[in-house]
Parts: C-alpha cells; structure tokens; sequence
C-alpha cells in the first residue's frame, strides 16, 4: 500500500506490540497504511511481527499426540517461578 507519510497516523511500538495478536490472525492485505508504515519504519517490530507469525505456523503443526497435559504445563511454570523468585525447589 503506498500512502503518503503525511497523510498516515504514526502508532509507536508499544500501540504496535497490542495490535499483534489480531494482526497475526487477519490477512497482510487488511492490515492498512497504519500497520503498513510502522512496519516500513521499524525493522525491530517487522521481526516480532514475523516471529510470531513464524511461532503461528510451529503452533498449528502440533498434533493433538504431541500437546502437553495440564501438569506438565503446571510444572514448568512452577520451575520457572521458582527460578524467578532465586530458590531452588
């Protein structure tokens, strides 16, 4: 899309950051001159957005045999919680 700079609202990358989500599960061709542009001007949010969008893809190939339990999930929170917190359980 090629709009003038002028006539295009500027979003910083925080704004950007919470678009992400609905930007990752619409179509590029919907995203608009704002998204457009911010994209244009910023490499480091143009990597994000692909990495998320690379991390949709991984996502969407997990068959239901390979998904974690609740526990398993459970229990890596609780380690990384306590790697937070200093402690080792």
């Amino acid at each position: 899309m090629t709009v003038s700079d002028n006539t295009v609202p500027a979003i910083d990358c925080v704004e950007f950051v919470l678009l992400v989500d609905d930007l990752v599960q619409s179509d590029p061709e919907q995203w608009g001159a704002i998204v457009d542009k911010h994209l244009a001007d910023c490499p480091l949010c143009l990597l994000y957005l692909q990495q998320m969008l690379d991390l949709k893809v991984l996502l969407n190939h997990i068959g239901d045999r390979d998904r974690l339990t609740g526990a398993t999930v459970a229990g890596v929170l609780d380690t990384l919680q306590g790697l937070q917190d200093g402690g080792s359980d």
